[in-house]
């Protein structure tokens, strides 16, 4: 018989908490929603890094779960990608979008979003324009700060409103289509350490887009809405390319210290 063989000891790669991040206590209903918010929280935060690696048996013990909420909540992120993922490698965080994500993001949202409102206005009524109004004053009436938790209440009001928008076609594919656009997950990588500074510009916008609404002038609030997204790739690429310095500053920073401490010679 052949001797046994011995295995060997992988070096486990870093898990995907952080030190300073607390235990959780995920108890309650839902528990892939409630995975899927934190991980996400912790993405947008940077509190897990771009090409950090995610083990599933890992968070599963630091969540209390069984595998499979961990599983669901990390292909939701995949589909919104905020993780890649590899065969036989698993999941890791993808990096931010860069200046050519952005261009294509914004170019696919002037021709879904203005597309909606051409196909989807004789479905407009004064129930939507006032959820429309309601949305917008929402947005207006905000206080946002520059982590995830204080600024989500305007991501998650902003895709309201545009996905009003978006539903005025009824049609599933469409609205399928934006969504799978991921644009409100990935934009909000590029608020963190800034937040939304531009609130007033946006709720302007919002209100060009209303008001064109009400006086049932489709040709001009399809020409609202494309200039409020093209204004909004002018601002995105501006913060993409700060969120990117911030990045490369915090690499450096490790390597700072080192060098500091080293004698002269």
């Amino acid at each position: 018989m052949p001797p046994a063989r011995t295995k060997k000891n992988k070096t486990p790669e870093p898990a995907a908490t952080a030190a300073a991040e607390p235990a959780l206590p995920f108890r309650r209903n839902n528990l892939v929603d409630l995975i899927h918010e934190e991980l996400r929280r912790r993405i947008t935060d940077r509190v897990l890094v771009a090409d950090q690696r995610l083990v599933i048996d890992q968070l599963a013990a630091e969540f209390g779960t069984s595998l499979i909420p961990v599983r669901e909540a990390m292909a939701r992120l995949h589909a919104e990608r905020l993780l890649a993922h590899e065969a036989n490698k698993g999941y890791r965080v993808a990096p931010g979008p860069g200046a050519d994500e952005m261009r294509n993001l914004f170019e696919a949202r002037v021709v879904i979003e203005v597309g909606a409102l051409r196909h989807g206005f004789a479905r407009i009524d004064q129930t939507t324009i006032d959820e429309l109004h309601l949305v917008n004053r929402l947005i207006a009436k905000g206080r946002y700060g520059v982590q995830f938790k204080d600024f989500k209440a305007f991501i998650d009001l902003n895709a309201r409103f545009h996905g009003i928008i978006v539903g005025l076609t009824a049609n599933p594919f469409i609205i399928e289509s934006y969504e799978r656009l991921a644009y409100h997950q990935r934009i909000s990588q590029t608020l963190t350490g800034q937040g939304p500074s531009n609130i007033d510009k946006i709720v302007a916008d919002h209100d060009a887009v209303i008001a064109a609404l009400r006086k049932r002038d489709r040709e001009g609030a399809m020409a609202a809405l494309s200039h409020h997204i093209e204004y909004g790739l002018e601002d995105a690429l501006a913060r993409a390319q700060e969120t990117a310095a911030q990045i490369a500053a915090k690499k450096r920073e490790p390597r700072a210290a080192l060098d500091k401490g080293r004698p002269a010679l």
